[in-house]
């Protein structure tokens, strides 16, 4: 096999004469197995130049999305401080508790250390490699505890709020009806039996037919006849308070009725035990009478 030639002819257009060639069986052999190898390795180079190029890409957009995650912690950490801030000084106005408990309060101080805002700092400042997977989950964690704080102060605020809402709106405030005051809360002789006994509301009198309003929001819970009383409308308001409205003509608003404040439920008269058209009005909390005048507007 050694001694045989293998004859190259190479026949180029526009010679008349062809490139002819003669190479043993082994300088061929030699020449593919380089030719492979070459090609090989270049086939080796261009796939990893490739591969090299998509590292750099997807190791640039890593970066950015690194750079963008810092700042938004950076960002969130400062809008977190000034929710801090304000739900202290919520707290503050709405006297929730005393100036020492507010500041010293867990959930009105806390959240992140010196060492996280150095790590957020330093990162934004210089290479977003600086902030490793721990840090990132670390502040991630962090930036949750602080929210859910935030969200639970914040709702033990809109507590408070709501139930001071509902004592407001249930606790009477203006005048059932017009008319001038002729008896007032307290020890009188009464006008029938000349007895000593104790008023338990407020007479105003006006021309019978007279509008009479709830003053404040609630429920009726009775609405009918009963004894001396006349024409009689109970309103239970919630918080422990409830309103009488006695010696009515008609009754407007009927048992299990919502009302609300200023709403007319009746008209004033003269039923039941009376000398003359006029509103026997008591004002109730905690099952006991209380002085109507403390709960009426000066107007």
């Amino acid at each position: 096999m050694k001694k045989k030639k293998i004859t190259l002819m190479l026949i180029p257009h526009g010679i008349s004469r062809p490139f002819r060639t003669t190479i043993s069986p082994v300088l061929l052999g030699i020449f593919v197995f380089f030719w492979i190898i070459s090609l090989s390795w270049a086939i080796y180079i261009i796939y990893h130049r490739v591969d090299y190029a998509q590292a750099l890409k997807a190791n640039k957009t890593l970066t950015e999305k690194t750079d963008f995650l810092a700042q938004t912690i950076s960002q969130s950490r400062d809008y977190i401080e000034k929710v801090k801030a304000m739900e202290t000084e919520l707290r503050g106005m709405l006297q929730l508790k005393s100036k020492k408990d507010i500041i010293e309060s867990s959930a009105g101080i806390g959240g992140p250390s010196i060492a996280d805002h150095n790590i957020v700092k330093q990162l934004l400042e210089h290479d977003s490699s600086y902030m490793s997977r721990e840090e990132i989950e670390g502040n991630i964690r962090e930036l949750k505890k602080d929210s859910w704080q935030r969200i639970t102060g914040f709702s033990e605020i809109k507590n408070y709020i709501d139930a001071q809402a509902s004592l407001l709106l249930s606790t009477p405030c203006i005048w059932p009806c017009y008319g001038n005051i002729t008896s007032s809360f307290g020890w009188r002789t009464h006008p029938l039996s000349r007895n000593l006994e104790f008023h338990e509301g407020l007479d105003i009198a006006n021309e019978q037919g007279s509008h009479i309003r709830a003053t404040a929001d609630g429920r009726v819970v009775f609405a009918d006849w009963q004894g001396g009383y006349g024409r009689l409308l109970i309103i239970d308001h919630g918080n422990g308070f409830s309103t009488h409205y006695c010696h009515c003509s008609k009754l407007l608003a009927k048992v299990g009725e919502s009302v609300r404040r200023g709403q007319i439920i009746a008209t004033m008269g003269e039923t039941g035990r009376t000398t003359a058209s006029h509103l026997h009005y008591e004002v109730w909390h905690n099952n006991k009478p209380v002085n109507p005048a403390g709960y009426l507007t000066k107007k």
